[in-house]
């Protein structure tokens, strides 16, 4: 996976970020109408700030003389101010809610589509990823593009729009200032983006990439907590690595605060500058060409109420680098090609036979799994696979499963090449309880039903008295409805496996894998269970894997893999 560029330039940035301005995720009328809004909210600002100051300068000016203040029309101007007044207040809020709506949309809609990027990987290439990272993405990386629409592009637009419209008024009334407003336009789309990228480049990524360590580190304490309470110098360091992290953090977050604020600074300066300097050179001209106090007073205060379209673009302009880093990590992900590729349609199983030829197999060239192995399972038999630790037992049920793909050799189930089947096909033809059980935080019925959706409640009931889980010998007063805490916190290891053979049972399938699923047992409690899921899969194929071997009559065959012997180093390839 290439990682992002620690130093990206402007282009660079912008060609990663293209491909997120185009993708809407349906979200597009919703920033629509809150830009809108924000256009609304920033002209009706503008004009509140401008007619109060004609207003009231027009109203000090005409009080100097009798004469002048009787027909001076308060009521006209009055109105205009209530009504910008209102309208700001209105717009505003309108356009926060349909912006972040329009937002919220937009971030289900990226999240939706990397997980479905995600999904399409096989179990190798995301165990390639700590669980930190891919969270990571999928969090922090996807909010990071927050920062691209409501806080970037939509003030981008809104300030192009009012600063064109300000141009035009500059130019009707005093065309000799005109190179103000285009000025501030220039400061607010190429200015400030190019002056924020340059001084966040260097800190947004790696503000980032300290988050995503900490993330990490934090995980990796979270999980190996029960560990880490029996081992104090451990956790000692464990704790002190988290700390350094957190810190690097934070420094890196402060140095970036610094920055932002003396850019606000910078242009809170160049705004007041700017309407000094029309001050003066208004107040300078010659009696003739004079401008009214009150316009010389609107105009000044519009150049001064600039600051409010120009303040938001700051903040969003140095965490710009940070938002094109977070899209190249997102889009390194998308763009990851999956190993295992599933037709869209395929043939169905004749039977649910299972056929391995030839069959080559290894994680690493050094430690070969199977070498030129052979299998071949019948319709409804029940196979025990045995053998020593490392002899390729639950590598052959990735292998049944596509989990992994094979080196050589053939795969048939049912008298079709495994890939040959689509997806669907093959999950409902196998179904697989593997070593490494989970549950997620729900309730026993959501955890059963993730097997089969349309599973009833006598049904799972049934499963779960089957692999002795019924819930009323179990203490589970809530039955069905119980609460399983994440990962299977409250449930013992021996119930977990039990749980996760429940739900391969509940599926129905016509090849049933289970990979130890007796382990944690006693020997009564396993005979027990061998009894119970040999007779409820009498006529079905089933493969029991298990490092010791079975007594009892549950069995039509007992296979014993022997290990492969390592690649000599004189063998190895180059």
């Amino acid at each position: 996976m290439a990682e992002p560029a620690h130093d990206m330039s402007l282009s660079e940035g912008w060609r990663a970020l293209r491909p997120f301005v185009r993708r809407l995720s349906g979200a597009g009328w919703w920033l629509m109408g809150g830009l809108a809004l924000g256009v609304l909210a920033l002209t009706a600002s503008l004009g509140l700030l401008g007619l109060s100051g004609a207003f009231l300068t027009g109203a000090a000016i005409a009080g100097l003389h009798a004469g002048t203040a009787a027909t001076f029309n308060f009521f006209l101007p009055g109105a205009g101010v209530r009504l910008f007044a209102v309208l700001r207040t209105t717009a505003r809020w309108g356009e926060r809610v349909l912006a972040h709506e329009g937002t919220f949309r937009l971030l289900a809609g990226l999240r939706c589509w990397l997980y479905g990027h995600l999904s399409r990987l096989s179990p190798g290439q995301l165990m390639r990823y700590h669980g930190a990272e891919l969270l990571d993405r999928l969090v922090r990386d996807i909010d990071a593009l927050d920062n691209l629409y409501p806080r970037l592009l939509m003030p981008l637009v809104a300030a192009g729009l009012l600063f064109a419209a300000l141009t035009v008024v500059f130019a009707c009334v005093v065309p000799s200032l005109v190179w103000m407003p285009v000025l501030l336009g220039c400061m607010a789309l190429f200015g400030l983006p190019a002056s924020g990228w340059r001084l966040g480049r260097a800190l947004l990524p790696a503000w980032m990439r300290e988050r995503a360590a900490l993330r990490m580190r934090l995980l990796d304490a979270w999980e190996g907590l029960e560990d880490f309470s029996l081992h104090r110098p451990a956790w000692a360091r464990q704790r002190a690595r988290v700390q350094v992290t957190q810190t690097a953090w934070l420094t890196v977050q402060a140095r970036s605060h610094r920055r932002a604020a003396g850019l606000r600074a910078v242009v809170a300066l160049l705004v007041g500058v700017m309407a000094w300097v029309a001050l003066g050179l208004l107040g300078g001209e010659a009696p003739q060409a004079r401008l009214p106090g009150p316009w010389v007073a609107a105009l000044v205060l519009l150049l001064l109420g600039c600051a409010e379209a120009l303040q938001p673009l700051v903040a969003a302009s140095i965490d710009l680098p940070g938002t094109a880093s977070a899209a190249q990590r997102v889009q390194a992900i998308a763009d990851e090609v999956p190993r295992d590729v599933y037709p869209a349609h395929g043939p169905a199983p004749a039977d649910a036979s299972i056929d391995v030829q030839s069959l080559h197999f290894s994680w690493d060239a050094d430690s070969p799994v199977f070498s030129g192995w052979s299998l071949r399972v019948a319709p409804g038999e029940h196979l025990l696979l045995t053998g020593e630790s490392g002899c390729g037992k639950s590598s052959l049920i990735q292998l049944l499963t596509r989990m992994a793909p094979a080196d050589r050799g053939r795969i048939l189930l049912g008298g079709v090449p495994i890939e040959a089947l689509d997806e669907a096909t093959l999950r409902a033809h196998v179904a697989c309880a593997t070593q490494f059980t989970w549950a997620q935080t729900a309730t026993l019925a959501d955890n059963l039903r993730l097997a089969r959706p349309e599973a009833t409640d006598a049904e799972m009931t049934e499963v779960l008295n089957l692999v002795g889980l019924d819930p009323a010998s179990a203490g589970w007063r809530h039955g069905l409805d119980t609460w399983i805490d994440e990962g299977g916190a409250n449930l013992s290891g021996g119930q977990r496996r039990r749980l996760a053979v429940a739900r391969a049972l509940l599926r129905r399938a016509p090849i049933t894998l289970l990979d130890e699923p007796s382990e944690g047992l006693d020997l009564a409690a396993e005979q027990a269970l061998l009894a119970r899921v040999s007779a409820h899969l009498q006529g079905r194929t089933l493969i029991w894997v298990s490092h010791r071997t079975v007594d009892g009559p549950f069995f039509h065959r007992t296979v014993c893999l022997a290990s492969v012997p390592p690649v000599p180093s004189s063998d190895r390839p180059a």
